[in-house]
Parts: C-alpha cells; structure tokens; sequence
C-alpha cells in the first residue's frame, strides 16, 4: 500500500526529507516552487530498504562471528 497526499489523498510521490508529510505531483508543485528540494516515496523507499538489508547483513555477520568463537574456531 503507497503513501497518500496529506492534502488531496491521491498517491503520494513526493516526500519532505526525514518527514511524514507526503505530496502527489499535482500538490507538490502547486506547494513548492522547487521540487527538487522534495524526495521521491520511491528513492527514500529504496534508501531505506538497502540500509535495513546493510543492517541484517551486519547482524547476521556478528552473528557468525560469534558461533564460531563459542565453537571454538
């Protein structure tokens, strides 16, 4: 389920940066002169995936780390 416009609660495809407030295009531009100061829902998207996986990979290497000390290797 995509994200809804805080204004009209069409699919939203802009976000303010480290914010909750998401704009569909048509509200975007109508509410800010620069959009690129917006962050694309689906750029932050991504962005947030890759630091979760980066996060589990971590996890799971420290994990491995840590069996094979117990194991005693």
């Amino acid at each position: 389920m995509g994200k809804k416009c805080i204004i009209c609660e069409k699919e939203a495809v802009y976000q303010i940066k480290d914010t909750a407030d998401f704009y569909c295009v048509e509200c975007a531009e109508e509410n800010f002169g620069d959009l690129s100061l917006l962050v694309k829902v689906e750029e932050e998207a991504q962005r947030l995936k890759e630091a979760i996986k980066e996060k589990l990979d971590g996890e799971l290497n420290d994990a491995d780390t840590s069996s094979d000390k117990t194991d005693g290797n």
